[in-house]
């Protein structure tokens, strides 16, 4: 009976953690940047010979971040703006420019779905294409997220 009680309770705590997270735009978006960044970490590891290259495993990441730029916007609603004792690294000009901040995103995606497309070409395929995201998430970057230190 002790486990019954003890699992239940482990249960509902997961239960609402999980609820409490998604109720969170901050921890939500938070959460998806983590694992864009380590979606292109293992890009990145292959591209320099870190890790064997897998054209699968590669075109995998690249659709995760795809993926991923189009809920990332809509973690921006207006009740997530960053206040005082509310740790974030979204700068407030992503709400006064939040068309530009959409394309951004786009831009991010489109070129994450032809990097994916690309990984099956080969290395130097992937190569080619890789730059364009990078060159997006940067863009958005620059202009959107506090600087880290």
């Amino acid at each position: 009976m002790k486990q019954i009680i003890a699992f239940l309770i482990t249960a509902f705590f997961a239960v609402m953690g999980t609820a409490l997270a998604q109720d969170n735009p901050i921890k939500q978006r938070q959460d998806l940047m983590k694992g864009n960044g380590d979606a292109l970490k293992l890009v990145g590891e292959m591209l320099k010979g870190e890790k064997p290259y897998d054209a699968d495993a590669a075109a995998k990441a690249l659709t995760k971040v795809s993926g991923a730029m189009d809920e990332f916007p809509t973690l921006f609603p207006e009740s997530a703006k960053p206040a005082p004792g509310v740790k974030t690294n979204a700068k407030p000009n992503i709400w006064e420019n939040m068309t530009d901040f959409k394309a951004k995103a786009e831009e991010v995606k489109t070129a994450s779905v032809k990097a994916a497309e690309a990984a099956a070409g080969g290395l130097d395929s992937l190569k080619g294409a890789i730059g364009a995201v990078g060159k997006g998430c940067k863009g958005c970057h620059e202009e959107y997220r506090v600087k880290k230190n």
